[in-house]
């Protein structure tokens, strides 16, 4: 053997000699992972190497999971994830202390690969620590009662074409699949709350912004699954332009945002969307505003003496742009989707949201006023998020070495809210499966603990946009059952089984025929 060929011998030896440790050494860590939980005596189910319970959860279904492991293991179980170990936890007590007592110990959400670039990377589901408590302190009055009034007209416009729609559908006795339906509504009111664009993407499908928006929405869904089980694939992702959205798309939002913002700028009349507010907000931050109590956290998001920026940067404004409608659109057509087939399904229930729309109403659309008023129907659409969840897990990460009633949580630790299924425990909802919109009365909701309905999370990390996703809703289910009835039809399948991966959406759909009221 020569020379040469001796050294590439004991080069390709130190190299297997060298992935093997690491192999070694990767599992070893891998394994003592894998044992936390036992050590802190926690039950949970098996996991194996690198996939955790990521496995099973793709198997049985994200949402599906966790009422499965709360049967078996209880109040306080451990799951792994890829990206670490999770502690799921379902004692009330226990949420509360966490999301709102403790919030300085659990102050960020799940840290997000996906979220890690731009033009995701400002946005709050994001940003961490001080530049997340910046942020969210200068939209959170941008959601106030009085900003959302400035919105409204936006959304009334969009809700006059729903009604027309919907006319149409009733006379030609068409079946009416309510999830895309409703996505149709929700697209619509993104463009003109948003970018007071008026868009019909139910007449118009193929309008840029309507293409544009699923792309960004739907368009790579199939990455979800390979991002979330192995997120340490993201940067390798990014930098060959595979992304959760095509640069066509992002570059298309960037654009129409740009545009939209310089209009703003230069205009004196001023738009009602919430660029126009994203605008106004650092001129107005020293102003005081009235802030509703469900999304005024203030006092406790005073950030670090260094974070001395004021407003929002560009970045911040096209990012919280975007996820104003990641976040939004899949929430509120899920939420009114349900809300209508719950109700076609309960002929009583029906017939008492329409008498109270009638009455408070007449023949007139909803205001930001008297959607408020409306009671009742308010009901029906909390029970259809009780049932059927949108944001069916609230996550938290632990941020210091924390005592939690007697059990020590570490520092990076997860931390899981299964909403779902909390929301379907019949020790506390007696007969879940069961519609019932009088669960959510004043006098029923004060007997209950206050964490034991959560589809809009809890504590300072809420969700900032739930009261316009609740005007919108209210508005929108109103205008429908003024003009027609929602009735099951024989492509109806109640009550709706197997969801999606990741999302509460029924693979049957959800069918139903809208007659016309006289």
């Amino acid at each position: 053997m020569t020379d040469t060929e001796a050294g590439w011998v004991s080069l390709t030896t130190c190299l297997v000699v060298g992935v093997v440790t690491l192999a070694v050494l990767w599992l070893w860590r891998s394994c003592q992972v894998l044992m936390t939980f036992k050590r802190m005596g926690v039950p949970g189910p098996m996991p194996i190497p690198l996939f955790g319970n990521m496995l099973t959860m793709i198997r049985q279904g994200f949402a599906e999971s966790f009422p499965i492991w709360n049967k078996q293991y209880g109040k306080i179980y451990g799951i792994f994830l890829p990206g670490g170990p999770g502690l799921v936890i379902s004692d009330l007590d226990i949420i509360k202390d966490i999301a709102i007592k403790k919030f300085s110990q659990f102050p960020n959400r799940l840290p997000q690969e996906a979220f890690k670039f731009k033009p995701w990377s400002g946005n709050l589901l994001a940003l961490r620590g001080d530049h997340w408590k910046h942020v969210r302190g200068i939209l959170s009055p941008t959601f106030s009662s009085g900003k959302l009034k400035k919105m409204a007209p936006a959304i009334e416009r969009v809700v006059l074409n729903l009604a027309d729609n919907v006319t149409v559908k009733a006379k030609q006795g068409e079946m009416v699949e309510l999830k895309e339906f409703c996505s149709s509504f929700a697209m619509d009111v993104f463009a003109g709350a948003a970018f007071g664009l008026q868009v019909d993407s139910v007449k118009n499908p193929k309008d840029p912004f309507i293409r544009h928006a699923h792309d960004l929405l739907f368009g790579r869904q199939w990455l979800i699954p390979i991002l979330v089980t192995f997120p340490f694939l993201v940067p390798l992702f990014f930098r060959i332009g595979l992304t959760l959205s095509p640069k066509e798309t992002t570059d298309f939002f960037y654009d129409v945002t740009e545009s939209a913002l310089k209009e703003r700028l230069k205009e004196k009349e001023k738009f009602s969307d919430f660029l126009q507010l994203l605008v106004d907000a650092e001129k107005e931050l020293e102003k005081q505003h009235e802030i509703d109590a469900e999304i005024d956290h203030r006092s406790q998001l005073h950030t670090s003496t260094q974070w001395t920026r004021k407003g929002l940067t560009r970045d911040e404004i096209h990012s919280n742009s975007l996820v104003f409608l990641f976040a939004g659109f899949d929430t509120v057509s899920t939420a009114m989707s349900y809300t209508l087939f719950c109700l076609a399904a309960n002929p009583e229930c029906l017939r008492k949201a329409q008498q109270e729309v009638d009455e408070k109403l007449g023949k007139k659309l909803a205001d930001y006023t008297t959607a408020n008023e409306l009671v009742y129907l308010d009901m029906c659409l909390n029970e259809a998020l009780r049932m059927f969840t949108p944001g069916f897990v609230v996550d938290r990460q632990c941020a210091e070495d924390t005592e939690v009633e007697g059990c020590k949580v570490p520092e990076g630790m997860l931390i899981f809210f299964p909403a779902h299924a909390i929301h379907n425990d019949p020790q506390i909802w007696p007969n879940p499966t069961k519609y019932d919109p009088e669960r959510h009365t004043p006098e029923a909701r004060a007997t209950r603990h206050p964490c034991s309905f959560l589809p809009f999370g809890l504590g300072p990390r809420n969700c900032i946009g739930m009261r316009l996703a609740q005007l919108e809703i209210r508005m929108a289910l109103a205008a429908i059952l003024q003009r027609a009835t929602p009735v099951l039809c024989e492509k109806s399948v109640y009550p709706p089984r197997s969801f999606e991966f990741g999302r509460i959406t029924s693979r049957d759909g959800l069918w139903v025929k809208f007659q016309l009221r006289d």
